[in-house]
């Protein structure tokens, strides 16, 4: 074969490849376009856009139906849109606007006008169903596609990395985007009467009457009584899987301390949903803001006052306690830091203990696993913070650590402040403390300086 041949026949063979990448990769975007191809099953893809002047945009999506709990037949795969500063759904497909033709859902030609703003556009196909098995309708996603595009100007409509969500200055905590068996906790302040706004999200399970599952509360620090938690009663359908809830309004707030809870399982959240997530996926937790937020602050004991108990930076093999007398009823606020793998795994840990007039004691409080959050770095770091009233009396509060892990020598990452590795009561009464030590010992080396 010659040399002109030869070429001939490479060439021949780059063209028909690039015949058989193009007919598998399909025809290029538009120009102006957003379009998601190549959709997988149990994904969630986002793509966030900027549209720089209002114009009208034109929609078409493919999706697929598939049964729903209640046995009706619903959407499993399917697009919607938000807009970012608010988190608000603009546009989705659902029964208004699609068509549909076996298992498969259709939206041609919808219209929709954007005033300029930053959205994105999202398509879930996890299903309606909290499921692990495989689903009928996974074998359509060779046809999912969206595409959205304007004919007007299609400079106005551009793709862009991340997502914006604007602060309005009245924010005052956020525990959102929680993944699988997250816990966090929050406490605050509310220095004159004040107007909470909650917005939570969660899943309450429909196989018992809507039990609670992921879970946000809010409870009186020191009462312990419960000022709002997620239900049944006070949540909306928040998109997606049936389960999926929401809550968005406003409680009033009296003065005192409070604590905000949420906490999430091993199924269905963020980053491992196991059924359609909600529209607004990244809030799945909960955001606590106030239009009264001058009234409202962070309640953090270390920057109130110094503590009248504290065994920090406490070192291996130390055995802490020291005992105190009450004269009226107190509040006290207990602040723990120490090393828990699970429950009944506790390495370093504190416990409060009231004495009985028989020469007993009655443990009041101790750290656990479950009534402990995560305190950064390794997961077995554990944190603790815990309001008890207590009675006049005596009571004997106790640290106790084992041989590794601690201020002295951390074997894993060490936790946020962890010079505060240990165990610390503070007096949160506003008229003076009414707390007298009557012993403190210590059955180990001194806590490293």
């Amino acid at each position: 074969m010659s040399s002109r041949s030869r070429l001939q026949v490479i060439v021949l063979l780059l063209l028909g490849f690039f015949v058989v990448v193009r007919l598998f990769s399909g025809p290029p975007s538009p120009r102006g376009a957003i379009v998601f191809t190549k959709l997988d099953v149990r994904e969630l893809r986002q793509q966030s856009f900027r549209v720089s002047e209002r114009i009208t945009v034109e929609i078409e999506a493919t999706g697929s139906i598939d049964e729903r709990r209640s046995g009706e037949m619903g959407l499993a795969a399917y697009p919607w849109i938000t807009r970012d500063d608010t988190g608000d759904v603009i546009w989705k497909m659902d029964n208004s606007n699609a068509l549909q033709e076996g298992s498969l859902a259709h939206v041609k030609g919808d219209q929709l006008v954007l005033e300029a703003g930053i959205y994105t556009l999202n398509f879930a196909s996890y299903g309606q169903l909290l499921q692990r098995s495989r689903a009928p309708f996974w074998d359509d996603k060779r046809k999912w596609r969206v595409m959205i595009q304007s004919s007007e100007n299609g400079d106005a409509l551009q793709p862009i990395s991340g997502v914006l969500r604007m602060d309005s200055g009245e924010k005052i905590w956020e525990a959102t985007a929680m993944g699988r068996n997250e816990k966090k906790e929050y406490y605050f302040e509310v220095l004159r009467p004040a107007e909470l706004e909650i917005q939570a999200m969660g899943q309450l399970s429909s196989g018992d009457g809507f039990r609670t599952v992921d879970y946000s509360m809010i409870e009186d620090a020191v009462s312990g009584q419960v000022v709002w938690y997620l239900s049944r009663d006070n949540t909306e359908w928040a998109g997606g899987a049936q389960e999926n809830r929401v809550y968005e309004g406003k409680v009033g707030m009296q003065p005192g301390i409070y604590r905000a809870s949420v906490a999430t399982d091993s199924r269905h959240n963020y980053g491992s949903w196991e059924a359609n997530p909600p529209y607004d996926p990244d809030g799945w937790g909960i955001n606590l803001s106030s239009p009264t937020r001058d009234r409202i602050t962070t309640f953090d004991p270390w920057m109130q006052d110094e503590p009248v108990i504290a065994f920090m930076q406490v070192g291996d093999d130390a055995r802490w306690e020291t005992t105190f007398m009450i004269s009226r009823t107190t509040p006290v606020m207990l602040h723990a830091m120490g090393e828990i793998t699970g429950p009944n795994n506790g390495y370093d840990f504190a416990w409060l203990e009231q004495l009985e007039d028989d020469g007993g004691a009655r443990t009041l409080w101790e750290m656990t696993y479950e009534n402990s959050v995560p305190a950064g770095g390794a997961q077995k770091n554990r944190k603790a913070v815990k309001v008890l009233i207590l009675e006049p009396g005596t009571y004997v509060l106790h640290y106790e650590s084992d041989g590794s892990h601690s201020f002295e020598h951390w074997n894993a990452r060490a936790p946020n402040n962890q010079e505060r590795w240990g165990v610390a009561l503070f007096d949160i009464r506003e008229d003076g403390s009414e707390i007298t030590i009557v012993d403190s010992s210590a059955k180990a080396p001194t806590p490293v300086q």
